[in-house]
């Protein structure tokens, strides 16, 4: 049973989403809500903070190796002024899909909650109307290594990404996950976290109810992982790399530096991945 205190916590975090969720974006360009004509359309989502620099890698990675028709959305939740009005300039000259998300007070919270706000605004001003065939969420330090069809990863599933078991419950890591619209389009969608049987999931643990319970866990086939030392140290934010899908997805862990780390991981990085790109 949720206690009092929960409740209320609850019910704090829930208006603030709301206070987010009716605003206007603050800037918005090479996006409309017109329902996507073709069938295989995919929508790819990147909710961006404080780094610029891995935009510009991931977009450059997304166009060599994505082999369906997409759009790359990203939804600014820098709280660094310069960084947006930096970030609006280059989408709109290079023709990305661009939303500066409104206010987002959830970042008092916890980054989870900032993170988990900007999904769902997107989804609920755009995504649910634009009704591609699939959608779905890439960390802003996440990117593909070789090419790949996303539409064949749902094929015979209607999700896609790395499980997350908590106990009673899962979910798919807001980290990279993909979603067929016709499997969730008359469901609730809603990537905050929650507790469910005191089992705390992070962001689009929210998705358990409505989307995730309805699923046979053994029935779908999800990417395996492994984590790769990038330097002496071992703190995972600050000193590893983390792979998915037989390394067809790279991920640098912490590019926002929401977690204090030991300096120098952007060079090592930066090294790495156009190592990676290079072989």
């Amino acid at each position: 049973m949720m206690t009092i205190k929960r409740m209320l916590f609850r019910l704090a975090v829930r208006s603030m989403e709301q206070f987010t969720l009716l605003q206007k974006p603050k800037r918005i360009c090479h996006l409309d809500t017109k329902p996507i004509s073709d069938e295989k359309h995919v929508d790819i989502i990147t909710v961006a903070f404080n780094n610029i620099d891995l935009i510009k890698i991931q977009e450059r990675d997304l166009k060599r190796f994505v082999r369906d028709k997409y759009c790359h959305i990203i939804v600014d939740n820098s709280s660094k002024p310069e960084v947006r009005d930096e970030l609006y300039t280059y989408c709109k000259q290079e023709g990305i899909a661009y939303v500066s998300l409104p206010k987002n007070l959830l970042g008092v919270v916890s980054a989870s909650y900032s993170h988990a706000t900007a999904v769902n605004y997107v989804y609920k001003h755009f995504i649910s109307k634009r009704r591609p065939y699939a959608f779905g969420l890439m960390d802003h330090d996440l990117f593909l290594t070789r090419p790949t069809k996303l539409t064949d990863k749902l094929v015979d599933q209607p999700i896609y990404g790395p499980l997350r078991l908590r106990d009673e419950c899962w979910y798919l890591s807001a980290i990279m996950c993909f979603f067929r619209f016709d499997y969730i389009r008359d469901k609730r969608v809603d990537f905050m976290p929650v507790t469910p049987y005191k089992t705390y999931m992070d962001t689009g643990g929210g998705n358990w109810y409505d989307i995730y319970s309805r699923l046979d866990r053994s029935q779908i086939i999800f990417p395996n992982e492994l984590i790769e030392p990038l330097r002496d140290g071992g703190d995972r934010h600050g000193d590893s790399l983390e792979w998915f899908d037989d390394k067809l997805w790279l991920h640098t862990i912490n590019g926002s530096c929401w977690k204090p780390i030991a300096a120098g991981k952007d060079n090592l990085v930066r090294e790495r991945v156009e190592q990676i790109l290079a072989d």
